[in-house]
């Protein structure tokens, strides 16, 4: 194992967090904590740091055999919405530290994270040697809206990668994938009229309702993975074309989001179809997060546990930590899933807990950070 003074590394990068989440990053405002990134490569002596044409920001560190394949680990330098900041029990730009855990947003999702990723590669930089491969960092923009930072930097790679590390959120478990993501609107038409004379039109609401009731009843029919899960297809938002109290609608509609490994958009629609046969419905894809290789596939992104590149990960991880590395998968869609036509292998690994993520709870362990850092040092070496 690298030989590092461990205690100061971690302390540094509990630092390094508490300032990025002092920095507020919403999605198209991660200029300023970018920059600070860059300064923090910069000073641990990272090579070529820079922020590219979309506002990513990279460094690198050099490996021992340039010929080899880069490892990279990605995370993004955005956050969602704090929200009501009476809700939380300290100010959610503070970062602090309150039992042994550095509370606010963006603590696990994913500043946290993002700071164990550099510090590990600052371990190298300090014992003064290096890995196998190159490693570079990227701190990606707009992952929480969509995922253009990840988009631009994979489009614009000139260099072979071996491995995309992301540093989600997993309880320093390894993600080995997420079910992808489609949401679909399905809307039902009918006769507008004035509300004290419902008989006299065609209220859409209630072939909402009754497809609504078919789905409840009815998704369980729907495909499972054995490492992803099943798929899951939730009701979000509901629309209509009037804002008037007295008036019935023309038309309503409802936003379902599917998370799903093994379903195709041909066989969602059908579901969707057969629950809606006898109503007046259209359907309108309205985002598919995840790339297709066909027009017809829904991709999150899946490394089989048998595959080389998961066991010398595992491994490697769990030689660092000093503990075996469990497989498991993300519930959550990841910028992975961007990288799925280019053939890159991706999989997950870091402190945190995903379910604390987007909620007033969030927060992150600083002895899971410290054990992170020894797993990453252990994949940057062996891997």
């Amino acid at each position: 194992m690298v030989r590092v003074d461990w205690d100061q590394l971690l302390a540094d990068c509990v630092d390094f967090t508490q300032r990025m989440i002092q920095t507020p990053s919403m999605p198209h405002e991660e200029a300023q904590v970018a920059q600070l990134i860059a300064a923090e490569m910069r000073g641990l002596g990272f090579a070529g740091v820079h922020i590219d044409g979309i506002g990513n920001v990279i460094g690198r560190i050099r490996g021992q055999d340039p010929k080899l394949a880069a490892l990279v680990l990605n995370s993004h330098t955005d956050h969602v919405d704090p929200g009501d900041p009476r809700l939380w029990p300290v100010p959610p730009f503070s970062g602090s530290i309150v039992d042994g855990h550095i509370l606010g947003r963006g603590a696990c999702d994913i500043k946290g994270p993002l700071a164990v990723q550099v510090y590990s590669m600052a371990a190298f930089l300090r014992a003064g040697i290096r890995p196998r491969r190159d490693v570079v960092f990227t701190g990606v923009v707009q992952e929480e809206v969509g995922g253009a930072g990840a988009q631009y930097w994979v489009e614009n790679l000139d260099y072979p990668v071996a491995l995309v590390v992301l540093g989600e959120p997993s309880e320093n478990r390894i993600a080995l994938g997420h079910r992808g993501i489609v949401q679909t609107w399905v809307t039902f038409a009918g006769r507008s009229v004035h509300a004290s004379m419902p008989e006299s039109g065609d209220n859409p609401n209630y072939a909402l309702a009754t497809f609504l009731g078919r789905l409840a009843e009815q998704q369980g029919k729907l495909s499972s993975h054995p490492l992803l899960g099943r798929t899951s297809v939730t009701p979000t938002v509901v629309e209509v074309d009037t804002t008037s109290f007295n008036v019935t609608p023309a038309w309503t509609r409802v936003l379902l989001d599917c998370r799903t490994a093994s379903e195709s958009l041909d066989s969602l629609h059908e579901f969707y179809s057969s629950l809606a046969t006898d109503l007046p419905f259209a359907l309108e894809d309205a985002m598919g997060c995840g790339p297709s290789q066909s027009d017809t596939t829904i991709y999150g992104y899946y490394t089989a546990p048998e595959s080389e590149v998961a066991q010398k990960a595992k491994a490697a991880i769990g030689k660092g930590m000093g503990r075996e590395a469990e497989f498991i998968s993300y519930q959550f869609a990841t910028d992975g899933r961007l990288f799925v036509p280019y053939d890159i292998p991706v999989i997950g690994y870091a402190p945190g807990e995903g379910k604390l993520a987007h909620t007033v709870r969030e927060r992150i362990s600083i002895a899971q950070m410290g054990e992170a850092i020894r797993g990453y040092v252990g994949l940057l070496q062996e891997f």
